[in-house]
């Protein structure tokens, strides 16, 4: 995903294996299946992440963190790599 195109809304960019629970709040049901990377635009410009844990219908959505750039160029790679 090219940064311009980078929304306030948060937006799938990558899935990936479940590698571990993602929240405090953590949603054991939805542990097992995949990891959903996602990413959107704050104010002021700056971009967050955040991994949605998901199986089936259960969710755990993990915090907002400003990712590295090379977290970006990695999950970018996997997006492309999928299509």
């Amino acid at each position: 995903m090219k940064m311009s195109t980078i929304t306030s809304k948060y937006t799938t960019i990558c899935t990936v294996g479940y590698s571990g629970s993602v929240s405090r709040d953590e949603n054991r049901a939805a542990h097992g299946g995949v990891c959903h990377i996602q990413i959107r635009r704050a104010k002021g410009g700056k971009v967050l992440a955040r991994k949605v844990n998901t199986n089936g219908r259960h969710q755990e959505i993990g915090d907002a963190f400003e990712p590295s750039d090379e977290q970006l160029a990695h999950w970018g790679a996997l997006e492309k790599s999928a299509t």
